[in-house]
């Protein structure tokens, strides 16, 4: 079974989310206290206001809001009387009056990396799926991989310990995974040895792995390996996916075969005297972006 740690209460919010992304939109009510905080200067914003932001998106869960608090283990309700609720006490406070919301103490100092956190899981939860509760090694696999190259190096430690135990046919790429991740940690002692180890994990993969281009990365942690054992600091990696490469690489592609359609029809026009109308194609990636109103 996966041991059980004690994490900081975002943490632990996090792995919760990874494990059952349909309840993602709870990260949008630490992204709509960031920014009453921002605007207001405070780190005590109301709470009418504040559950006004949150559910301008999730208009039928407003009457839970004090299951989705206390659910999430991390913000503190307060009075005018000096009265404070957190936990399950949040449960006691009543509709109609004047309260107060504010992060738990320990949890202030890092509000600013909390919200940066919840921005990029929110994104890459958006951009790998949508409300389901039930998701795939694949799911599993590029969240995770995602999540490497947004650097949630912490919050994914975690994730891949519960992933290994969940897809036990995937686990030596969640343990390389995890390995890499330790390389990054302020505290890791040892960055080589985990670099091995992640090495040897990832030798034992076929070069393209689930789309992710494992041959590549095996090069990488190579050069890193080389970088560390001579003493220098380990630079970021980014796991690269087969197919974002070939979407990478492909706008170039596309738009010299465009320039070449276009002379082509400039010339036969030249030649044949015949008129023709060419209209350009526009390629974006869908991406669902976060924007929050006031």
């Amino acid at each position: 079974m996966l041991q059980i740690r004690e994490r900081n209460p975002f943490s632990s919010l996090v792995l919760e989310v990874l494990d059952d992304p349909s309840k993602k939109e709870v990260l949008f009510y630490l992204l709509c206290y960031s920014q009453l905080v921002r605007r207001e200067g405070s780190s005590h914003v109301e709470l009418d206001r504040f559950l006004s932001c949150a559910y301008r998106n999730f208009k039928n869960a407003r009457h839970h809001w004090k299951d989705v608090l206390v659910e999430m283990n991390l913000f503190v309700v307060s009075d005018l009387y000096g009265n404070v609720y957190t936990g399950k006490d949040i449960y006691k406070v009543g509709e109609g009056e004047l309260y107060l919301i504010s992060l738990r103490r320990e949890c202030l100092p890092l509000l600013e990396s909390i919200s940066y956190k919840a921005v990029k899981l929110w994104n890459i939860l958006s951009r790998v799926m949508v409300y389901r509760r039930h998701i795939s090694a694949q799911d599993a696999l590029t969240v995770a991989t995602l999540m490497f190259n947004e650097g949630l190096y912490e919050e994914l430690k975690g994730y891949c310990e519960l992933c290994a135990e969940r897809y036990p046919a995937e686990s030596l790429y969640f343990g390389a995974l995890r390995r890499l991740s330790n390389v990054y940690a302020p505290e890791e002692q040892r960055p080589s040895q985990e670099l091995w180890s992640a090495l040897r994990q990832l030798e034992k993969l076929s070069p393209v792995y689930y789309g992710i281009n494992i041959l590549k990365l095996r090069r990488d942690v190579e050069y890193l390996l080389g970088r560390v054992e001579k003493g220098k600091s380990p630079e970021a990696l980014k796991v690269e996916f087969i197919n974002q490469k070939i979407r990478g690489e492909g706008w170039l592609r596309r738009f010299l075969k465009k320039v070449k359609s276009l002379l082509r029809r400039l010339w036969q026009e030249d030649e044949e005297s015949t008129s023709y109308s060419f209209e350009g194609v526009s390629c974006s990636r869908s991406s669902r972006t976060l924007s929050i109103n006031s």
